[in-house]
């Protein structure tokens, strides 16, 4: 099913690649993140929330399309910014980071949510098909094109450069809901098919903290004084009626949830056992890539690698062209690195594939009897190691999983809100050795 976005219904071409606001190497992550090292202590704190406009988004990281493929992993960007600031000064970053790290454990612990968003998801484009004044009003949205000039910007930024700061996606997705009364299911997926840090974690359960179902009847406003204090740059008039501002609604009620009670049920993790040494031979051994983690740090050294290319982002409309490059030139990174890396373990070549027959070739034509990847979280890529687990199996081969060290400690923690995740932050560093123990349990930044 492919409804949505007209615009976006064309073929991907590499002319995309050219166009992209980052390269997709971790060498370009890590200069970034050396670029903004000096502003991540007190200068972040003070200007993080400035939406200063299209390219110049230099008061914040920018890493979040390295930290979602991991690229660059999150313990080693803590370890560069404490290296640099005391846990003090750099709080509202680290806080940040653990904020992407929340998500994702929140949505582990209920791993039948992405399954009901998506379903959620299909029903509400079918019936938006069929209404012709909500399918206007969702493609003025999308094309820029409503009264609300800021938002209108928000659209253009995000199309051109697959980037918008987080400020103002918290405006976008409250404006999307609240002003332009559009379901948040299609708001979440037209973020999740432009952004290149577009995660399902983040990308879902931030709507839904917009909409007031994460945090039971508590939603997000936009005002127009808020934009205009911190998204100065966006407002290019003083008249909020000439802006569209005006427009704002003033007051709103949490959304109703659609999802069963069965989707937002907690379940207990069931997360890979810690991976057995195979001995001293690494024969048949490969190691298979997706792009929800990319990092090579790895609990056994592979005699051969293979990527997945990275899963459609949505099953109602196409995936940007600019986030497509971005995820193969991410891969073909990483693949390039492993064959750098493992250099003399390595029997068999690389393989990027195109999908599930190319993998299964190269597993027969070079003996691998296991390929061992790296947790994939909930999301797309889930039912795609599915299917190959199942094909695997039926020729022989296992499918194995490992966990990081980072996820297994903070994920059981991100149960509830993010309080009961934020407060033991000094006790995830110190495990880290990132900084020292806490002397009593208190709140981080305390």
């Amino acid at each position: 099913m492919r409804t949505l976005e007209k615009n976006d219904q064309f073929g991907f071409d590499g002319l995309h690649q050219s166009l992209l606001p980052w390269q997709p190497t971790r060498a370009t992550g890590l200069a970034m993140l050396q670029q903004f090292l000096p502003k991540a202590g007190r200068i972040y704190q003070a200007q993080r929330n400035e939406d200063s406009g299209s390219g110049n988004h230099f008061n914040v990281s920018r890493l979040s399309p390295y930290l979602r493929r991991r690229m660059l992993s999150e313990q080693e960007v803590l370890a560069k910014v404490l290296g640099q600031h005391s846990p003090s000064d750099a709080f509202k970053f680290v806080q940040e980071v653990f904020w992407r790290t929340y998500w994702k454990g929140w949505l582990e612990h209920r791993p039948l949510l992405w399954q009901g968003y998506q379903q959620d998801l299909r029903e509400v484009s079918d019936t938006l098909a069929g209404d012709k004044w909500r399918r206007d009003s969702y493609n003025r949205a999308v094309d820029g094109q409503t009264e609300i000039q800021p938002f209108n910007e928000w659209v253009q930024e995000l199309r051109e450069t697959g980037y918008l700061h987080n400020h103002a996606r918290m405006w976008f997705a409250s404006i999307w809901i609240f002003t332009l009364g559009l379901p948040w299911q299609l708001g979440a997926d037209f973020f999740l098919r432009h952004l290149l840090d577009g995660d399902p974690a983040s990308n879902t359960l931030g709507w839904r903290w917009v909409a007031g179902l994460h945090t039971q009847g508590k939603i997000y406003l936009a005002t127009a004084s808020n934009i205009r204090k911190c998204g100065a740059a966006r407002v290019h008039t003083y008249c909020d009626h000439d802006s569209g501002l005006a427009r704002l609604a003033t007051s709103a009620q949490p959304i109703t949830e659609t999802l069963s009670a069965m989707a937002l049920q907690k379940q207990p993790l069931e997360w890979p056992k810690p991976f057995a040494a195979r001995g001293e031979s690494t024969d048949g051994l490969g190691l298979l890539l997706t792009d929800d983690d990319l990092a090579l740090d790895l609990p056994f050294q592979p005699t051969g690698v293979v990527a997945l290319p990275a899963s459609p982002r949505s099953d109602v409309a196409a995936t940007s062209p600019l986030v497509q490059a971005f995820s193969k030139g991410a891969i073909a990174d990483a693949v390039q690195r492993a064959e750098i890396a493992y250099a003399s373990t390595l029997r068999a070549p690389s393989l990027t594939a195109d999908g599930l027959d190319d993998v299964m070739q190269w597993v027969d034509a070079h003996g691998i009897k296991e390929l061992v990847h790296a947790y994939v979280p909930s999301g797309n890529n889930q039912q795609t190691i599915a299917q190959l687990q199942t094909v695997l199996a039926g020729r022989g081969v296992r499918l194995t999983s490992f966990m990081r060290d980072y996820d297994r400690l903070v994920w059981p923690h991100a149960q509830k809100g993010f309080f009961q995740l934020g407060k033991r932050i000094p006790e995830f560093l110190a495990a880290m050795e990132l900084a020292e123990a806490p002397t009593e349990q208190k709140a981080f930044g305390d």
